[in-house]
């Protein structure tokens, strides 16, 4: 009888466990998703910015780099209206997540702030913001992806590196594949 019970108990937790892996294997690809949604309309953008940068159409700059920041407070507050699993590293995993977003908005916050500039002193002075801004994107993913791989160790799930050219994503897989 005893022997029953115990086996039931710890078939329980396995079930647990494995739940809690899927849960977090799926806060994290929601992650993902809105990641790669971004990092594609960066890629449709980018090309477009570097004309206007080129042809110094500040309008231009200005508008394109508002859209952005729009783009990515949708998914900013998409992220926050997400209630955080109840699993190991999930509040810190978010609270990266929402960093790197955060981050890249300030990227189209700094190249709207530029195209908005009337003085050549105020470009100047905006050119210097984006360079510090910019200058902290190695970082901004770096973090990213710590946090990422720490959750994704701590609940029993691997990632896969997908590269990209401006930053990279990791999709989940269950850690026995």
């Amino acid at each position: 009888m005893k022997s029953k019970t115990v086996l039931a108990i710890a078939s329980i937790c396995l079930l647990a466990v494995g739940c809690k892996s899927r849960t977090a294997m799926e806060y994290n690809n929601m992650i993902v998703k809105e990641q790669k949604s971004l990092n594609q309309s960066m890629d449709q953008t980018e090309p477009n910015l570097k004309n206007y940068f080129e042809a110094y159409q500040y309008d231009s700059i200005a508008n394109v780099s508002s859209r952005m920041e729009a783009k990515i407070d949708s998914i900013i507050k998409y992220i926050n209206s997400k209630p955080v699993p109840r699993v190991k590293q999930g509040e810190n995993f978010k609270k990266a997540a929402l960093n790197y977003f955060g981050y890249m908005k300030s990227i189209y916050t700094s190249y709207k702030n530029y195209g908005l500039q009337t003085t050549p002193q105020g470009r100047q002075f905006q050119l210097q913001v984006m360079s510090q801004v910019t200058g902290q994107e190695d970082k901004a993913i770096a973090d990213m992806q710590r946090a990422q791989k720490i959750f994704a160790k701590d609940n029993g799930f691997k990632i896969q590196s997908e590269k990209k050219s401006q930053s990279s994503s990791f999709t989940a897989s269950p850690a026995s594949q």
